[in-house]
């Protein structure tokens, strides 16, 4: 098959081009990254910008059997790309994400693949949805062309990705505070959550590109088992031979006392978990066991890993001081 990845140079995206090329597929990378090193010869690589139509037309010049989108942002690029890939691709598949279920009214955990077509969305949002909000647009218009057009569009949503190469550095956040032997303030510590190991994420790709039939569907992907956050960091420490020092606190007195609540970048609410059974009833899907993705992400961090720490590291000086105040006032 030919294949073309919008967004195939980094983390999910990078997985999949690796997967489906090692399947014996003709595999296109298109990034404004491109090229990259790291990718086998066989991957072709690309050059643009995934917002400018022009761009895209270059992509077109040939069919495909199958588009991945990573990099869809917007209901703008999404008519970008039903306009030019229309009747150019056996399969449209855009990747779009969990947090289009915050941006519905009355949406409450666990998530169904239904609710974007049974709750509106809500009237006023915040800055921070504006990510959710922008998929969720993006995936109406993908749909509408399906009914319309017979655009060959499906939709798959994942939850926070967790794997080698991710741009964002979350998880690392956790695996540094327990390799430094500090304690770690978790706020929303039992809040059940979801996530998807990135390999794992890379083979949902490939398991829609080779289903039969399955435009105009949409799935939720996610790990088998739900997690806590506490579940996540006692599992990590577990593995890195650390003791977890988790601190309990309340988000008022944290607050308070001027914790940069971005050091916990998993931290919740509530519980969010994706309902996955529509996934693994209709395409067998079952995830990789979450102890051996996270050693194999650990390992990776602490190993291989060469790039800075993340941001919100710069506050663990700020961390250790207040565990010692709230210890000593005990």
């Amino acid at each position: 098959m030919r294949i073309l990845i919008l967004g195939g140079t980094s983390f999910f995206g990078r997985e999949a081009a690796l997967r489906l090329q090692k399947a014996g597929n003709e595999v296109t990378v298109f990034s404004r990254r491109a090229p990259i090193d790291g990718l086998p010869l066989d991957i072709k690589q690309s050059r643009g910008d995934r917002t400018v139509e022009i761009d895209l037309n270059r992509m077109a010049v040939e069919p495909w059997d199958a588009v991945i989108d990573n990099i869809c942002y917007s209901p703008e690029d999404a008519r970008k790309a039903i306009k030019v890939f229309n009747g150019r691709t056996g399969l449209y598949l855009f990747t779009s994400t969990a947090a289009v279920y915050p941006v519905l009214e009355g949406a409450a955990s666990p998530f169904r693949e239904n609710l974007t077509e049974l709750l509106p969305p809500k009237a006023e949002l915040k800055e921070k949805y504006a990510y959710g909000l922008g998929k969720y647009l993006a995936e109406k218009e993908f749909l509408r062309a399906f009914a319309e057009k017979k655009f060959p569009a499906v939709i798959i949503r994942p939850p926070v990705v967790i794997g080698p190469g991710d741009p964002t550095l979350r998880a690392y956040s956790y695996w540094l505070r327990l390799a430094d032997g500090g304690p770690l303030f978790l706020p929303g510590a039992h809040f059940r959550n979801r996530y998807v190991f990135s390999k794992d994420l890379a083979r949902a790709m490939e398991t829609l590109v080779y289903a039969v039939e399955p435009h105009g569907r949409t799935y939720n992907v996610g790990d088998s088992q739900t997690m806590t956050l506490e579940d996540l960091v006692k599992l990590s420490a577990r593995i890195m031979h650390k003791e977890a020092g988790i601190i309990y606190p309340d988000y008022a007195r944290l607050k308070e006392s001027g914790f940069d609540m971005a050091a916990s970048p998993f931290s919740m609410g509530s519980d969010f978990v994706l309902d996955i059974a529509k996934a693994e009833k209709e395409l067998g899907w079952a995830s990789t066991p979450a102890a051996a993705w996270l050693e194999e992400t650990i390992h990776w961090y602490l190993f291989s890993y060469t790039g800075p720490a993340p941001k919100n590291y710069a506050s663990r000086k700020r961390e250790l001081e207040l565990a010692e105040k709230w210890k000593a006032e005990r």
